[in-house]
């Protein structure tokens, strides 16, 4: 299906931007992919209930409707492939969102592409941008509660170079940035953050490497300077692949953090994991484990473990599911405050239907809660939609 292929392509690029050592980053380049349109609509039921009532965190109960179009392209040329995705679309809430305006937008565009300059060297490049109104747990850029617009955008660059058939160095820079249209969330959440990583791998096997890694990291705040932050990283971790279409890695070591309310030396982790069955399956999981950026409020820092996993199926040509669960642990401590403690889980399902060559029918359902030592944050959502795509 190109709708589910398509929005597999973002999933999979809003999954990793918290990984920026862990994939490969001149993206997914199995094959080619014609320039394809495609034109949705959709139909649907929300519904947010918070544990309690405030001026900023507010229920919502309320029908929508939704439409947008898209384009796809790759190109798996061997010396220089590349790929491009782009959605824009509109949803509008017809009793309306507290606090905000009753119609949101969606612009999405993710662009790969890498370069083999000679058989020891290449570049690659992954960009992702995103103006939207929906927090992700998973990657940990917005925020878990729901607060509006924001513009979030990341962009990773690499240089390879296999000094022999066995040994190879990697050295990447990675910036992303989130900024708000709310004042009062821009004010404690807009940041920048700037990541400079130099790998060291070594081939064991032909499916097997060995990697040592160092990693730097700069995090700038636009409206408050109390918790701009450093963060040194020594990782080591493996990189092996069972089959050509069953792949994972792993990095593990110790972060050295350090801003101006705390300084503390934590483990930190990532792994990812990616599996294609026949074009008929494919499979994507992922984990990390560090101090993370959003949300830190008042308090000193927060760390936090991240997970999530994304299935796709085709049943029949005309018959798919998909499913996905992401799942986060944070801990924020300090600030002058007893620390808190809190858990984040969002699943969804879909099925699709493709009625002809071009048109295809998908319903869709997704619940997301948050529990926290803080019952001003706690809440729980359900959101159920019917759409219709027609591609060209």
């Amino acid at each position: 299906m190109i709708v589910t292929a398509f929005l597999a392509v973002f999933a999979t690029s809003a999954f990793s931007q918290g990984l920026t050592a862990v994939r490969d980053f001149s993206g997914d380049f199995g094959e080619d992919q014609p320039l394809t349109f495609s034109v949705t609509g959709r139909g649907g039921y929300d519904s947010l209930s918070y544990k309690v009532q405030s001026p900023f965190l507010q229920d919502f109960d309320s029908y929508y409707i939704q439409g947008g179009v898209g384009l796809t392209y790759a190109d798996a040329d061997p010396t220089t492939p590349w790929s491009i995705g782009l959605d824009l679309g509109a949803i509008h809430y017809l009793d309306g969102i507290p606090r905000y305006d009753d119609t949101f937008y969606n612009a999405r565009i993710a662009f790969n592409i890498a370069h083999q300059i000679n058989q020891r060297l290449k570049i690659s490049n992954n960009f992702y941008l995103t103006y939207e109104a929906e927090p992700n747990v998973a990657m940990g850029g917005s925020t878990t509660l729901y607060n509006g617009q924001y513009l979030y955008g990341f962009n990773n660059f690499n240089v390879s170079y296999a000094w022999s058939q066995r040994f190879s160095t990697t050295t990447s820079l990675t910036v992303d940035a989130i900024s708000y249209e709310d004042d009062v969330v821009s004010g404690l959440e807009d940041r920048l953050s700037v990541l400079i990583a130099q790998q060291f791998s070594y081939a064991l096997t032909q499916r097997t490497s060995l990697a040592a890694e160092y990693r730097y990291r700069i995090v700038e705040f636009a409206e408050r300077d109390d918790v701009n932050s450093t963060s040194h990283f020594a990782l080591v971790g493996v990189d092996h692949a069972w089959s050509e279409r069953f792949s994972g890695s792993f990095r593990v070591g110790a972060e050295f953090f350090k801003s101006d309310r705390a300084e503390n030396t934590s483990p930190y982790g990532e792994v990812a994991a990616s599996y294609l069955v026949a074009r008929r399956t494919t499979a994507r999981w992922f984990g990390s484990v560090g101090y993370d950026s959003a949300e830190i409020g008042g308090f000193d820092t927060r760390y936090a473990v991240r997970t999530g996993l994304n299935v796709n199926h085709q049943i029949t040509k005309r018959v798919g599911i998909n499913g996905g669960a992401s799942y986060a642990y944070s801990t924020f401590d300090g600030g002058g405050g007893r620390d808190v403690t809190e858990h984040s889980l969002l699943l969804s399902t879909g099925l699709s239907f493709q009625m002809l060559e071009n048109l295809s029918l998908d319903a869709r359902y997704t619940y997301s809660i948050l529990q926290s030592d803080d019952s001003l944050r706690e809440f729980s959502r359900n959101n159920v939609s019917l759409g219709v795509t027609a591609s060209f």
